[in-house]
């Protein structure tokens, strides 16, 4: 089981080895549906071009990462939340909101 900070490591990498150049920030979409995850994302270049990210190129175990972060942050029935966005900066900074939903 990894812990909270491994999981957005994880998120954090993903992003930064698809990317190619260097971004202002990036937002990472995510829906957690049961067992089901979807996500998709978008960069900002230095140049202020809003770009896809290529979430195929992700590495499959992110998904399991993101479902095991939804466990961890929704264990005893509190903050039940099924979308989030995952916002980083090209400084490393992060910020992560959820919605709450059924």
């Amino acid at each position: 089981m990894k812990t909270i900070d491994e999981i957005y490591q994880s998120i954090s990498n993903n992003i930064l080895n698809v990317i190619d150049g260097t971004f202002k920030d990036a937002l990472l979409y995510i829906e957690v549906i049961g067992e089901m995850v979807s996500f998709t994302g978008t960069f900002t270049t230095a140049g202020n071009v809003e770009k896809q990210i290529d979430v195929d190129e992700f590495d499959f175990e992110l998904t399991f990462d993101l479902l095991e972060l939804n466990a961890i942050t929704t264990e005893g029935g509190s903050n039940k939340w099924n979308r989030a966005i995952f916002k980083l900066l090209s400084d490393g900074k992060f910020d992560v909101r959820v919605h709450l939903g059924s």
